[in-house]
This record gives structure tokens, C-alpha cells and sequence, in this order.
């Protein structure tokens, strides 16, 4: 590279005009301006001037495209900067050797892409919003309505204050209800949970017999509170081996062997 590639009157300068894409489509930056180009030795399809002239311009036009495209059209005044870098300094292009050229141009966003690349970004911006939005509301709704059942009763009949003719428990009970109750807490609070009765049956599993005590125990617990029907394991009947009437098993003690 060099700042005079060749005299003066070797030179040749004229006009450029050129429509360039941007990243978005259907959006265009215009480009204008002077284009100087030279051959300094007659290389291999450069030394004809119509030639050399029509080589420098695809070179100009491939070099602005590629920066051009890489910009939106609201980063007018970066991609413009970028371009006058590249180029305004004399450059050969690596498939011409011989060929140099430099230009001087402006870089325009015109006003009817200026519009289209306004009603993109309107548009966008509504969407965004909209999204935003129904983020919020579904974080609203798990706040204030799955927290718990009276939270969730209250918010139904809110949403029904106005005509209290069509307040439907009975869609509440399918539709709402079976999504209270499901928070991050509840939920680490029922593995927790878990956990422990896991622990518990594994240290019982350690002492022949305690696992029945337990059991007995636990059914105990379970038909004093009304719950008897929901008892997780088998009745002695049950062909799972004989276990001690509830009333006389007392609670397992470490000292139990």
C-alpha cells in the first residue's frame, strides 16, 4: 500500500451511486459520491480504462456492501465512519493486482427506508410490550391467586363483583384450583418431607420388627384422625406378615433391639 500509487494524470475519478442493504430487510443505506482508480502496470484484465473502471467499481461496491450490512439503519452514523476508513486510504483489491482505487463518499439513509426501518421498530416495540405484559400478568396471577385456596376464592369472585348470576364454582374447582398450592415452596416443602419419611423407613429397616411397630404406630395415627382410607401401606391381612395390635405398640426408641 502506498499514499500516490502512480502521477497524477494517470488517474481517473468519476461518479459513484450506489443502493446498499442493510441487516434489515427491505432497508437500504445510500451511498454517494467520487470514485479515483488507477492501473500502474497493465495487469491481466485491468489495462483497458472501460475495463479497469467497471473492476474498481465492483470492488468499491463489494467492499461498501460488507459494511453496509453488517449496520441497522438507526447505526447510520457508525457504518458511515466505518466506510470512510476503508475507504478514503489508496487500496488495491487482492483479486486485481495493479488496480488501486480510492473514494469519497456520504452515506444517506433515505427517507422512505427511513420509514419502513420506523414502522419495523414500532412494531417491534409492540411486541416487546405486549410480551413484557403477559410476563407480568402471569407473574401477578401466580402471586396472588396460586398462593393459596382463599387467595385464589377471592380473586374468582372479584372477577365476577359485576354479575355475580354467573359465577361458576364449579369451573373454579376444575379450572383454578387444581393450580393452587403448586409454588416453589410447596413443593420443596413436600420433598422435604419426602425425605424425612424416607430417612425414617431406611434407619427402621436397620432392626428386625421396627418396621411393623412403625406401621402400626402410623395406621394408628391414621384412624384416630378420620384418615384410615388413605393409609399408604398393607393391612396385616394383607398377607404381609402379622403386626402388634395398635393399641398396645408403643413409639420405637433407639434403646429397641
Amino acid at each position: 500500500m502506498t499514499d500516490r500509487p502512480g502521477p497524477w494524470w494517470r488517474r481517473r475519478v468519476g461518479r459513484f451511486t450506489a443502493y446498499w442493504p442493510t441487516c434489515l430487510p427491505g432497508v437500504r443505506f445510500l451511498a454517494r459520491g467520487t470514485l479515483t482508480h488507477l492501473v500502474l502496470h497493465r495487469a491481466a484484465g485491468t489495462h483497458h480504462a472501460t475495463t479497469a473502471r467497471a473492476a474498481a467499481r465492483l470492488a468499491l461496491d463489494e467492499l461498501g456492501r460488507g459494511i453496509a450490512g453488517e449496520h441497522r439503519p438507526e447505526e447510520l452514523e457508525c457504518a458511515r465512519q466505518r466506510l470512510t476508513l476503508a475507504v478514503s486510504p489508496w487500496h488495491s483489491p487482492d483479486d486485481r493486482p495493479g488496480l488501486w482505487l480510492r473514494a469519497r463518499l456520504t452515506l444517506l439513509l433515505p427517507q422512505q427506508d427511513a420509514d419502513r426501518a420506523q414502522r419495523h421498530q414500532n412494531a417491534l416495540r409492540d411486541v416487546e410490550l405486549r410480551l413484557a405484559q403477559e410476563r407480568l400478568r402471569r407473574q401477578e396471577l401466580a402471586r396472588t391467586v396460586c398462593t393459596d385456596r382463599d387467595s385464589a376464592r377471592l380473586w374468582w369472585l372479584e372477577r365476577h363483583l359485576d354479575d355475580l348470576s354467573a359465577l361458576d364454582w364449579a369451573s373454579f374447582r376444575d379450572t383454578i384450583l387444581p393450580l393452587v398450592g403448586t409454588s416453589v415452596t410447596e413443593h420443596t416443602q413436600a420433598e422435604r418431607l419426602a425425605q424425612t419419611l424416607l430417612h425414617a423407613w431406611e434407619r427402621l429397616d436397620a432392626v428386625p420388627g421396627r418396621q411393623a411397630r412403625f406401621t402400626a404406630t402410623a395406621r394408628m395415627l391414621f384412624e384416630q384422625m378420620g384418615w384410615a382410607d388413605g393409609f399408604p401401606w398393607p393391612s396385616p391381612s394383607d398377607g404381609q406378615g402379622p403386626v402388634a395390635p395398635p393399641h398396645a405398640v408403643p413409639f420405637a426408641t433407639e434403646d429397641d433391639q
